[in-house]
């Protein structure tokens, strides 16, 4: 593809750009620690640049956070390798141990980043060991080359266009709150339907599960960066926690409303359309809140609302309202009756985070 047909991609070339100032970064350390390499002479040179690309990230708080599970993860697994090599075990041994270890490889890669590191150096001073006969002298160099490596990509993350992952979180934030804002209003047509489109509600869900993981990332590699007090990492940590809830009653009105169409016609249906707009009207003000600082007071506590809401429904079942309505179906509404108490009070809890975590700074 002619470069002039990639824009986007040209786009990237100037010095304001966060990925060219990434790849600047990256690149200048790359460098560093080929040049270090070769003026110490390491027998195994290319694994100081390696760890270097490994654990650089875009966000000084990712570099942080891959750093000290890379080092202490090969930490451990340059010891287990010498530990195992001096069993001075047969070669047939040795290449079943490799090869059982590559199955656990491959599973702890998306599972547990230490345990991966700590297998994977394992086998690579096992080989080593096997091939040239100095095992301890191959796990010590490993864990030096790391070591290198690591020092490199962090003081290149401080000292060069330093990229702190907390500028972004209120872009981070409001995406994920506009994403869940609207799989909730699908939900919410999906459940008054007569033929729910749920392939839209899965593309929703899986949408705002993306975000969510995103901002997830990123709410973990600001809490580690230097400049927060304990009070603030830990803030962020319990806010991420209160959407991660937010998206496990979200999906669990997804499989209700798979199941019934509710029962919420007649009478009943405009008093819970209020109810249904007082949610949204709060993920409204909560992505306002969080992509330009302006909080918004609703007229209600929510609570107060839901319990206005719930004597009605009271007034309705004397009435004989339901009486109409399975058995299945009163079941299946009190259920997404539940779901949407509880997504309201988890609104209100990341409403009083956000606040409390602007009152901190």
């Amino acid at each position: 593809m002619e470069l002039k047909k990639s824009p986007l991609f040209l786009g990237e070339f100037k010095v304001s750009s966060p990925v060219f100032r990434h790849a600047l970064r990256a690149a200048l350390a790359i460098t560093a620690a080929i040049a270090l390499a070769r003026v110490l002479n390491l027998s195994h040179s290319v694994w100081v640049p390696i760890s270097v690309m490994v654990v650089m990230r875009p966000s000084l708080g990712g570099t942080l956070h891959i750093s000290w599970k890379r080092l202490v993860g090969t930490a451990i697994g340059a010891l287990a390798g010498v530990l195992i090599a001096c069993l001075h075990l047969p070669v047939p041994a040795i290449v079943a141990i490799v090869l059982l270890m590559l199955f656990f490889i491959f599973y702890f890669k998306g599972q547990n980043y230490i345990v991966f590191t700590a297998i994977l150096t394992t086998d690579l001073v096992l080989i080593l060991g096997t091939v040239f006969s100095h095992s301890w002298q191959g796990g010590v160099e490993r864990m030096l080359d790391t070591f290198l490596g690591i020092s490199i990509g962090l003081i290149a993350s401080f000292l060069i266009w330093p990229n702190f992952a907390r500028k972004n979180l209120r872009q981070e934030m409001g995406d994920l709150i506009a994403a869940q804002r609207l799989h909730f209003s699908q939900l919410r047509r999906a459940y008054f339907s007569d033929n729910p489109e749920m392939a839209t509600v899965l593309a929703g869900r899986i949408k705002a599960l993306t975000q969510l993981e995103s901002c997830t990332e990123k709410f973990r590699d600001a809490s580690i960066e230097p400049g927060l007090i304990s009070g603030q990492r830990q803030g962020l940590v319990n806010l991420v926690d209160i959407f991660a809830r937010i998206h496990r009653t979200l999906t669990a009105l997804s499989s209700i409303v798979s199941k019934s169409k509710g029962v919420f016609h007649g009478r009943i249906r405009p008093e819970f359309e209020v109810l249904m707009d007082s949610i949204e009207s709060r993920f409204s003000e909560l992505e306002n809140c969080a992509r330009t600082g302006e909080e918004e007071q609703s007229a209600q506590r929510f609570n107060i609302e839901f319990s206005k809401f719930m004597f009605f429904l009271g007034e309705m079942r004397s009435q004989g309202e339901f009486e109409r309505f399975s058995l299945d179906s009163r079941n299946n509404s009190s259920a997404f009756i539940q779901q949407i108490n509880r997504l309201g009070m988890e609104l209100e809890r990341a409403a009083s985070r956000i606040h409390t975590l602007r009152m901190d700074r």
